[in-house]
């Protein structure tokens, strides 16, 4: 869990700064890592968003302890705000600090501050609804929180109905993908909590076979070549065209292309949560492979404590260095060295934000 999690966050980092350093901002031709990421099949960026997603579902449920909602609710909350709240204060005095004015925000209702508060403000933005947000957390953030209120009642349908939850939850997940355009709703479909809370229910339904090692040990390597498969062909599929002409296209043709076309008319969430759990599924098969390695399992779990710090300040970071490098056109090995020094800052903020908390954190617990 923790390697695929410190993946996962690496994916978005070098996609961020790929988006500030080439498509937003033309610093340097970063066109190799945009064709790496973003796939005519599947956007990669989307499949580690998905499996952060469900890590955090499956890894509630790893962990899940005999305590009452208020404690569950209260520490699952401290553990995302706290750190949220210091990084929001920290870049709200690193911006006004950058402008030289503390008013950052204009013409905004001080009520609309409570959506800060929850942690949602930009959640909120995507759809399209105006907040103090700084970008903070992102849209991650405001989902992940609203899915941990619905973890209790999707838990206890999943340990007394779970073939029956399963299939309900899967109907469901079909139905919002396939007409979710339909609905006009404005926030982009891949940050909808109506979307990734399949992912996240699937991390709770997948948790109970992760844990059982009987059942991962019987045909570990047909399930790893079956795995590998799937994300291999979704990644280098070569095509993506729109449903009605792939079904109108694929009735008379040869059974591979109208493979490729039957693939390409999945809906791109619904590609990206089978591929996230296919490599879900094989990093658990390959996880003895990777604990032969002392080293590398104490830096992953090194990481692995201040990897959501690193996400809440990673963004902030790559905006801030770009700007105060004035935009200006880079050569490859100063583009790697500002690379280097995102990753360096982000890595020291996340452990500042981190130190802040657990102090904070003991006052209140």
């Amino acid at each position: 869990m923790d390697i695929l999690k410190i993946i996962s966050i690496m994916i978005v980092f070098v996609y961020h700064i790929m988006m500030d350093m080439y498509v937003i901002h033309p610093m340097h031709n970063l066109k190799f890592i945009e064709e790496l990421l973003i796939r005519p099949n599947v956007h990669i960026v989307m499949v580690a968003c998905a499996i952060f997603v469900l890590i955090s579902g499956a890894t509630i449920k790893l962990n899940e302890r005999n305590e009452s909602l208020f404690d569950f609710y209260k520490r699952r909350l401290l553990k995302l705000l706290i750190p949220f709240y210091i990084t929001y204060v920290i870049y709200f005095i690193i911006k006004a600090i950058t402008f030289k004015n503390i008013h950052l925000f204009g013409g905004i209702e001080k009520w609309r501050f409570i959506w800060t508060i929850l942690g949602v403000d930009e959640y909120l933005n995507a759809a399209g609804i105006k907040t103090f947000t700084l970008g903070i957390g992102e849209w991650f953030l405001g989902c992940i929180l609203i899915c941990y209120i619905f973890y209790p009642i999707l838990s206890y349908f999943d340990k007394k109905y779970k073939i029956a939850t399963f299939v309900l939850m899967t109907i469901y997940n079909i139905f919002i993908n396939v007409f979710y355009e339909k609905l006009n709703i404005q926030m982009p479909q891949h940050f909808n909590v109506l979307c990734q809370i399949y992912n996240f229910y699937i991390g709770i339904f997948i948790a109970s076979f992760l844990k059982n090692v009987e059942y991962l040990s019987i045909n570990r390597i047909a399930i790893n070549i079956f795995c590998c498969i799937i994300s291999v062909f979704f990644y280098f599929c070569p095509r993506n065209i729109g449903i009605v002409e792939n079904v109108k296209s694929g009735i008379a043709l040869s059974g591979g292309v109208y493979l490729l076309n039957l693939v390409s008319a999945i809906p791109d969430n619904i590609k990206v949560t089978i591929m996230s759990v296919a490599i879900c599924i094989l990093f658990s098969n390959i996880e003895r492979v990777i604990e032969r390695c002392e080293i590398i399992v104490e830096l992953i779990k090194k990481f692995g404590l201040i990897s959501f710090e690193f996400f809440l300040t990673h963004h902030f970071v790559i905006y801030e260095v770009d700007y105060l490098l004035g935009y200006r056109r880079l050569g490859g090995l100063a583009t790697l060295a500002v690379m280097v020094i995102d990753f360096v800052l982000t890595l020291l903020f996340a452990l500042l934000v981190n130190k802040i908390s657990k102090m904070i954190n003991r006052f209140i617990v």
